[in-house]
């Protein structure tokens, strides 16, 4: 039984996100995923309006445990849990515009993991803050994926790392440094799974079957992989002068083709130099108007300003 549940509010996400088809793939032998996906458009241009709302729905079940929320709710603070949660988010980064720029990417990393593959949050590093771990500027987000293998049943711990910049091959190789130091801890990486389980951050039901099932024990337990989910956000490169706005439109769809068509095998030659093909990947890659800059005025307009 999969008591952990998501914890986004998916309303809204079909009207903001959509996704762009293509032909590319890993060719893994384990389950993979690499979708991308566009904002709305509008005048020749992303629209970002309604990612803020959507962001600003759901910032505090990023931040928070399950447990935590529902504190809030016993407590009848839910209308604060958003205003704590940007708070928190405000005094861990310092308002460090490097920092919290690409917080952006962790953010929206959580959203496609939990809506688009289907794999409830575990924790993420700013929920460690309030369990007192506060070395969490290289962490990512971990969440639990149950996968459907015939009679038997099995999961991956899916290990969450994203990158947000102008070029995409840059986007790439950043996060792929980060998921090879998460490669190489995997017993830090577990210790924070653990403590993460044991500091309260779910009810007594779900904790037991959580520990049960992660942490090594006398019995047998179900199988548990590693997994790695990975959100890539770009700059596009249209000059919107250049187009009509139906044709602006047109050549989104044509560009991304183009644009997972050249890199598609360098994420595959990514993944194979570090010897990660043992494991499985979901890419997910969003296209902005000016990633470098965006990435900061969203997570400003978020915090309520400052950042940049």
């Amino acid at each position: 039984m999969q008591l952990l549940k998501k914890s986004l509010l998916e309303v809204g996400f079909d009207g903001i996100f959509t996704e762009v088809e293509h032909a590319e793939s890993l060719g893994l032998k384990n389950p993979h995923q690499l979708r991308m996906f566009h904002l709305n458009v509008g005048t020749s241009a992303f629209s970002l309006d309604a990612l803020h709302r959507f962001l600003r729905r759901n910032i505090g079940r990023y931040v928070y445990s399950r447990a935590k929320i529902e504190q809030f709710h016993v407590e009848g603070d839910s209308e604060t849990i958003a205003f704590q949660a940007i708070s928190l988010l405000r005094n861990v980064c310092n308002m460090d515009d490097s920092w919290i720029g690409e917080e952006l990417g962790d953010v929206m990393l959580y959203i496609f993991l939990e809506q688009i593959l289907g794999a409830p949050k575990l924790y993420n590093k700013i929920e460690l803050v309030q369990f007192g771990n506060h070395n969490i500027q290289n962490g990512g987000g971990v969440h639990l994926l149950p996968l459907k293998n015939g009679e038997i049943p099995s999961y991956q711990m899916v290990f969450g790392k994203s990158n947000i910049i102008g070029d995409l091959q840059d986007a790439i190789d950043n996060a792929f440094n980060s998921l090879v130091t998460i490669r190489d801890n995997p017993s830090e990486e577990l210790r924070l799974v653990e403590s993460t389980i044991f500091a309260q951050a779910y009810d007594a039901q779900t904790t037991d079957y959580l520990r049960n099932l992660i942490i090594p024990g006398k019995q047998k337990n179900t199988p548990v992989d590693r997994a790695f989910g990975v959100f890539l956000g770009y700059s596009l490169g249209l000059i919107a002068d250049n187009y009509s706005n139906e044709a602006f439109r047109k050549e989104i769809k044509r560009r991304m083709n183009l644009d997972i068509k050249a890199h598609s095998a360098y994420i595959v030659k990514k993944i194979k130099e570090e010897n990660l093909s043992a494991h499985s990947f979901y890419f997910y890659i969003l296209p902005f108007n000016d990633a470098d800059g965006e990435k900061l005025s969203i997570m400003s307009d978020l915090l309520g300003g400052g950042v940049v």
